[in-house]
């Protein structure tokens, strides 16, 4: 009997001691990232039958449980995942916000036409004409400077994925680990799981997803796989397979994210979502480029505008306007693989037509695919060319193979190409080409306008020219010669590349006459021209001024980070409430510890009293059977 009662208390001695370790262990991890509280289990032996009934005969450890629950678990990696994304995004969209905001091109632009509008009040004067000059050069020069900041942005995120990358990596080999670690726990212990290893194991998919979304697979051995993107199976068990950093084929100043199948690397940049690096391909697709190229766009349309006016103006030296800005043509990017080849210049006639977007071109064997890479819409371009298309001029310059592939980068990086062609003030083009003269013998009471320029490449633009009225005056002819035309009052009348009209009642053999502006020193007409650019719709299909165009960028990149900063807000309290609800029940509590710690402390010095009595009883048996 005594035997019996020592066994019982040396269970229950042995029971509470573990009880204890587990409570200290709890306590010991109160402050561990990811630890689940565990608790003791205890369970009564299988009891001895004595003939007149069945006697206890004592305790023993059931289990060490984990307390924690699989849905709670997700659901805080998954909220994890959310506001690591929100996070991340909330830092880099700040930068393009405060970049694009405190950026001084607004300033330039609305410099250069007031120092134009200041040339124009008296276009013979050196000074303002050398101002206008140096605004010119200071215009493209922001625009540079600007292209040249969003660059390193580019470069910024480009090293952040190829280090999320490594991250990523080294995490997925630390679960491959810990799978075969759990495996092999569970071997040793019967089944029974490694807590700490399980809680490592969770904290490690957590701060995974901090960097991607995953998703989870539990196997029948305890161990998980783990997914990224579309499926890409990073972590078979205790094997893991590791996520790459390449260049673009088509554009290699651009970071890619590839996978290993089959032996072959696959892009999988577009599956990836969620976490840091989610953000970055989101932050870079979605508010980078676009930005990127809404300033190059900008930069375009402005100096071809100005070229555009700016030819159909006379210098100081009675020679035509030339261009003022040297504008670089889109840029075409296409692999060593390709066999034929495109060329693409900008369509200056319907620069309104540009967008913010680049371009995939591919051939299919019958035609071209011209695809947007900001939405993947896609317009099929038939025959040989050349193909007009959004502001640009397509022409194919040799002929391609099925399967060849080019991107073409309309406008983002026209900034950094920009020129100015002149330093000299005289050949600052403010004058119009043309003047126009009313006869001083005419009688009638009709005049005539100033001159509109056509077409400056026509060779007779600067001959001169004579509008002579027939009898009846209902008719001219030019020149007195040729074809006889119909008067209209107000009419437009083309010649050599010019347009008047002629106004009002004229008599026979009443004559205008339209020649060369040489000599007009003070004439602004083209100056006014290019002055009025400055709020001429010419953007976004013909609705936006220059002005506008940049407030739609900042517009654009403001809205971007305000949801940004509303979802990073959001997704804290959501994360804090799974965080919260998962502590509930897996959190450590130290008054509920310190409750325990007492109680098996008691436990355990009840089991040592069982013993001591036992042993009592025990010699006192001993000493009556030797008496």
């Amino acid at each position: 009997m005594a035997g019996d009662s020592f066994n019982i208390g040396l269970s229950a001695l042995v029971a509470s001691k573990q009880a204890l370790a587990t409570t200290g262990h709890n306590i010991a991890n109160v402050n561990t990232p990811g630890y689940s509280r565990q608790v003791v289990s205890f369970v009564a032996r299988q009891p001895q039958f004595v003939g007149n009934g069945f006697a206890g005969k004592g305790v023993d450890v059931q289990a060490i449980n984990r307390m924690a629950n699989q849905f709670l678990t997700d659901q805080v990696r998954t909220s994890s995942a959310n506001q690591a994304q929100a996070d991340k995004t909330v830092e880099l969209v700040d930068q393009v916000d405060k970049q694009i905001g405190a950026a001084l091109i607004p300033d330039s632009l609305q410099s250069f036409f007031s120092a134009i509008s200041d040339a124009n009040n008296d276009p013979s004067t050196m000074a303002t004409r050398q101002v206008a000059i140096e605004s010119a050069h200071a215009t493209i020069t922001q625009f540079a400077a600007e292209e040249n900041q969003l660059n390193g942005l580019s470069r910024n995120v480009n090293r952040e994925i190829i280090s999320s990358i490594s991250q990523v990596n080294a995490l997925t080999t630390a679960i491959a680990k810990v799978n075969n670690d759990i495996a092999l726990g569970a071997g040793l212990a019967s089944g029974q799981p490694a807590n700490d290893l399980l809680d490592k194991r969770d904290q490690l998919l957590v701060d995974l997803s901090k960097l991607v979304s995953v998703q989870t697979q539990t196997r029948g051995d305890g161990m998980v796989n783990v997914l990224v993107g579309d499926g890409q199976l990073v972590v078979a068990g205790n094997n893991s397979e590791s996520l790459q950093g390449t260049a673009n084929v088509l554009d290699a100043s651009r970071t890619e994210i590839a996978f290993k199948v089959g032996g072959a690397l696959s892009q999988i940049t577009a599956g990836i979502s969620g976490g840091a690096l989610g953000a970055l391909i989101t932050f870079r697709d979605h508010t980078l480029e676009p930005a990127h190229n809404a300033i190059g766009r900008l930069a375009a349309t402005f100096a071809m505008e100005v070229n555009a006016q700016h030819r159909k103006g006379m210098d100081l030296n009675g020679t035509l306007g030339r261009d003022l800005f040297a504008v670089p043509p889109p840029v075409v990017k296409s692999p060593s693989t390709n066999a034929g080849t495109i060329s693409v210049t900008f369509d200056s006639g319907n620069v309104g037509a540009l967008t913010t977007t680049d371009y995939k071109l591919t051939n299919n064997g019958a035609n071209f695919i011209l695809a947007r890479t900001d939405d993947g819409t896609s317009t099929t371009l038939s025959g040989a060319g050349p193909f007009n298309i959004d502001g640009m001029i397509i022409s194919v310059t040799s002929a391609p193979a099925p399967g060849d592939q080019y991107l073409i980068q309309p406008t983002k990086t026209v900034p950094r190409g920009l020129t100015l062609l002149t330093t000299n003030p005289a050949r600052l083009a403010l004058a119009l080409p043309v003047q126009t003269l009313r006869a001083t013998a005419n009688v009638g009471s009709a005049t005539i306008s100033r001159g509109q320029i056509l077409d400056e490449a026509n060779p007779a633009l600067l001959t001169t020219t004579q509008v002579v009225f027939n009898n009846p005056p209902t008719t001219y002819q030019i020149n007195g010669v040729g074809p006889t035309l119909p008067y209209t009052s107000g009419g437009d009348i083309d010649v050599n590349g010019w347009r008047v009209q002629i106004n009002g009642q004229p008599v026979t053999g009443d004559s205008f006459t339209v020649r060369s502006n040489f000599g007009g020193k003070g004439d602004n007409t083209n100056g006014l021209a290019l002055a009025q650019l400055q709020n001429k719709t010419v953007l976004t299909g013909g609705t936006a001024s220059l002005q506008d165009a940049y407030g739609m960028i900042t517009g654009q990149v403001g809205a971007d980070a305000s949801q940004a900063h509303i979802s990073s807000q959001a997704l804290a309290t959501l994360t804090a409430n799974a965080s919260a609800a998962r502590d509930t029940l897996s959190g450590v509590n130290l008054d509920e510890e310190a409750a325990n710690l007492l109680r098996y402390q008691q436990a355990f010095q009840a089991a040592a009293q069982v013993i001591k009595a036992a042993d009592t009883t025990f010699q006192a048996l001993i000493n009556a059977t030797r008496g």
